[in-house]
């Protein structure tokens, strides 16, 4: 077996910056640097929307994956320059020559916070639980090309793939890849409580007000030295957005998650508040269920898709801070496709009467789900998607309900069509495999099926050449474009505003918080 980078670099080619090697997630406590670390204190941090459920593997809502990456530890870790590196493994796992075994050694010591050792053991459950079909995982068709995984020794965990995976060590990542306690597991067949959220993270779950706050201590074994610096954190829930600029300007939160460019433009103008925007890896769309007539035609799909005004939808709900986007969105620059070579991209209403006539299935209507909080602007989108359909004679309800019945509906493909805000990563493999192959864990959301753009995904992922790779991406992106099972409309920016005296945090473009573990107040 050798020494494999091949993954992680492959990951590192698709953004803006090289992955760099670390040792450390931010400085010591005791270093001599002027603005050094000071311990103790609770942040508070306020945020929209309330987490849906606590198992770390069931749940896709972004509200509850900030939580997760709290409480739990993972594998691997996405560094600033969403460069992957190790976290509970102690290197970057080794592949095979035939890229068929992967082998990850872990930090020894490492403890769950009620104490008990985290061995090879609690890896081979976490992912055997994430790959069981039972369990309808998230982060599943992340790890379908695993066939079985051994703990060959307490610290020491091998990943034997049907197939490679060029991706897959980006995938140890992923906040729905949490590592969970094989004895709680087994004694537990429901993880969602807050009596089962015992990870090995930075902090531990000590109170939970629904809709009101989540209060966190820190762990005090934590692995990583000196970590976390602060004492805790208290999750504020706010009513609406703007109620994150009053608790910032009164100084009730120290730190704010913002999704909403609106505030995000009122923020930037608050004295004594700094706003952090980086290029989203989120998708802004509107997905569509093939399954239910009229979106069984692929015509009238095609015609809502030539109706549809983009430029329109970011300048009125992103205040013109976002690109247009495809299947993959333009910060993976090395796969992404502009998106002028997409025809149903250019507005057309003429073109989508003459689609709807060719269709002939008579008068379109239909309903958009949509959440209050999961995007907040989510009502926004379906209204200006309303009257812009209208032109093209399309009549649409919008029908609005709370985060976790959307999740609900969502999770059993129960609408016509919904908004949505899908979260991306590194690799394109991250988004594209789940939702557009045949046997991708997230297939039913559209039921959609296309045998071109599946195999062409398939292949990608089982690619390390990267030209390769781009050739395959190239077709599939095509093919979805042009089939339409999503609307795709733009990537935003990602947000979050903090007051002077919170410091050390890194704003990761993909929404993370995982680096809550090294901030510190300085108050």
């Amino acid at each position: 077996m050798r020494h494999s980078l091949s993954a992680a670099i492959l990951v590192c080619a698709t953004v803006l910056a090289a992955c760099a090697p670390t040792t450390s997630s931010g400085p010591s406590p005791t270093s001599n640097q002027p603005n050094q670390p000071k311990k103790g204190g609770t942040l508070i941090l306020a945020r929209t929307g309330e987490v849906t459920n606590l198992d770390p593997h069931k749940v896709p809502a972004f509200t509850s994956a900030r939580v997760f990456e709290l409480v739990y530890s993972y594998l691997m870790r996405l560094d600033e320059n969403l460069g992957v590196q190790p976290d509970l493994a102690e290197s970057v796992p080794t592949t095979s020559a035939d890229g068929k075994t992967v082998t990850v050694k872990l930090r020894t010591g490492v403890k769950f916070h009620n104490g008990d050792p985290l061995t090879s053991a609690d890896v081979k459950y976490t992912f055997d639980r994430i790959i069981d079909t039972k369990t309808a995982a998230v982060a599943r068709s992340f790890f379908a090309d695993v066939d079985t995984i051994t703990a060959s020794d307490p610290a020491t965990v091998i990943f034997n793939l049907k197939n490679p995976n060029a991706a897959l060590i980006a995938y140890m990542a992923h906040p729905n890849t949490g590592i969970v306690s094989k004895k709680l597991g087994e004694a537990n067949a429901d993880l969602s409580k807050k009596e089962t959220a015992i990870g090995s993270g930075p902090f531990k779950l000590a109170e939970w007000v629904p809709d009101n706050y989540m209060r966190f201590e820190a762990n005090k074994d934590y692995y990583v030295s000196g970590q976390p610096y602060l004492d805790g954190i208290r999750i504020n829930v706010v009513p609406d957005e703007s109620g994150l600029t009053a608790a910032l300007r009164t100084k009730a939160a120290d730190m704010a998650i913002v999704t909403d460019a609106k505030v995000a433009k009122t923020l930037r103008n608050e004295s004594g508040v700094t706003l952090s925007a980086k290029p989203s890896l989120s998708y802004n769309l509107l997905f569509v269920n093939t399954k239910r007539k009229p979106f069984d035609n692929l015509k009238v799909r095609q015609a809502i898709a030539y109706a549809v005004d983009r430029k329109a939808i970011i300048d009125a709900v992103a205040f013109g801070e976002g690109e247009v986007t495809g299947p993959i969105a333009p910060a993976l620059a090395n796969y992404a496709l502009p998106t002028s070579q997409y025809p149903l991209y250019t507005r057309d209403v003429a073109k989508a009467k003459q689609l709807l006539q060719e269709a002939n299935v008579g008068p379109v209507s239909f309903t958009i789900l949509t959440s209050t909080t999961e995007p907040v602007y989510g009502k926004d989108i379906a209204q200006l998607v309303q009257a812009q359909l209208g032109e093209a004679g399309i009549t649409i309800k919008i029908e609005t309900t709370e985060l976790t019945q959307y999740v609900d509906r969502w999770l059993k493909a129960d609408f016509d069509m919904a908004t949505g805000l899908n979260g991306g990563g590194p690799d394109p493999d991250f988004y594209v495999y789940r939702y557009f192959t045949d046997d991708g864990n997230l297939n039913f959301v559209t039921s959609y099926k296309n045998p071109v753009s599946s195999e062409a995904i398939k292949t990608a992922r089982a690619t390390a050449d990267p030209a390769k790779r781009k050739d395959l991406y190239t077709t599939a992106q095509k093919e979805l474009v042009n089939g339409v099972p999503f609307i795709w409309l733009f990537v935003g920016r990602d947000y979050n505003a903090t007051l002077p005296t919170t410091k050390g945090f890194t704003h990761l473009p993909n929404g993370s918080i995982i680096y809550l573990r090294q901030t510190w107040l300085d108050k």
